[in-house]
C-alpha cells in the first residue's frame, strides 16, 4: 500500500483511536497533518518536519472547520485524504435526563462539524480526487446506547451523509466512506463512560470474538480504505466490531 507523499489530514489525531494510525502513516511517508485541541501530549513523539505538522484548533463552528482545512492545504500544498476521528459525549446520561445543551453538543461534535470539514475538503479535492473517511459507530444501526443516545443519532446521521456525499462527489473521483468501530479498547470506556474492569469484561463476552478490538485494527481498516486496493469502494460504512450484534 503506497501512501508515500499522500497529503493526509487527521482530525482528532491525539485520540486513542488515532494512535496506531498516526504511527503507520508516519512510517509510510505520508505528508501528515495531525489535529488536536487540548491534548497535545500523545503527539509529542512526532517532530515537526516538512512531512509532518501539528494543527491546534477547537472545532466549534463551520468557520473553525474551514480554517483548519485551509491551514493544512496551505502548508501541504493540497489534500488527498481526510480522516475524521474526532468524537465526544458531553455527559453519559440516560436520554430521559438530557438537557438541550447536552443534546446539541453531542450532535454538533459528532455530526455537524464532520459535515463542514468534509464540505471544505471536497472543494479542494474536486480538481484531483481524494478520499474521505468519517467515523460512525457500530451501535448506530441498533438504536445507540441508553446513556449515549444523541451520540448514536449523530453517528446514524454520519452514515446518511457518507452515502449522500459519495453519490454527489463520485464524478470528481472523491471516495467517501466511514468506519463503524464497535467495542474498542480505549480510555473512552474507563474515563468518559466510567466503566469498571468487570463491566468491560462482561461487555466483551457479548461479542462473538469474545474480546475488545484494538486501535491497530482500526488503523488497518482505515489504511486499506486510503490505499490503491480500495479504488472501487465508496458510500460504504465498514463495521470493525468483532461480529457484535450478529
Amino acid at each position: 500500500m503506497n501512501l508515500e507523499g499522500k497529503k493526509i489530514l487527521i482530525i482528532g489525531a491525539s485520540s486513542d483511536l488515532s494512535a496506531d494510525l498516526n504511527s503507520m502513516l508516519w512510517k509510510a511517508g505520508a505528508t501528515l497533518g495531525l489535529h488536536y485541541n487540548k491534548n497535545k501530549e500523545p503527539l509529542s513523539r512526532y517532530p515537526e518536519t516538512d512531512k509532518i505538522k501539528k494543527f491546534q484548533k477547537d472545532i466549534k463552528s463551520a468557520l473553525a472547520c474551514y480554517e483548519l482545512v485551509d491551514e493544512y492545504v496551505n502548508w501541504a500544498g493540497g489534500i488527498d485524504c481526510l480522516v475524521q476521528l474526532l468524537g465526544d459525549i458531553k455527559r453519559p446520561i440516560p436520554w430521559e435526563d438530557m438537557t438541550e445543551d447536552e443534546w446539541q453538543y453531542d450532535l454538533s461534535v459528532n455530526l455537524v462539524m464532520p459535515f463542514f470539514l468534509a464540505q471544505r475538503v471536497i472543494r479542494y479535492m474536486k480538481s484531483s480526487g481524494g478520499r474521505i473517511i468519517l467515523t460512525s459507530t457500530a451501535s448506530a444501526a441498533h438504536g445507540g446506547g441508553t446513556n449515549s443516545l444523541a451520540y448514536g443519532v449523530a453517528k446514524a446521521g454520519i452514515e446518511c451523509m457518507v452515502k449522500g456525499l459519495a453519490r454527489d462527489s463520485a464524478k470528481y473521483n472523491i471516495l467517501v466512506n466511514a468506519i463503524a468501530p464497535g467495542f474498542i479498547a480505549t480510555k473512552f470506556h474507563t474515563e468518559k463512560m466510567q466503566r469498571t474492569k468487570e463491566q468491560l469484561e462482561e461487555r466483551a463476552k457479548l461479542i462473538p470474538l469474545k474480546r475488545a478490538g484494538t486501535t491497530e485494527e482500526i488503523a488497518g481498516t482505515i489504511i486499506f480504505l486510503l490505499s490503491e486496493y480500495a479504488t472501487y469502494i465508496t458510500g460504504q460504512v465498514i463495521p470493525v466490531s468483532g461480529g457484535d450484534w450478529l
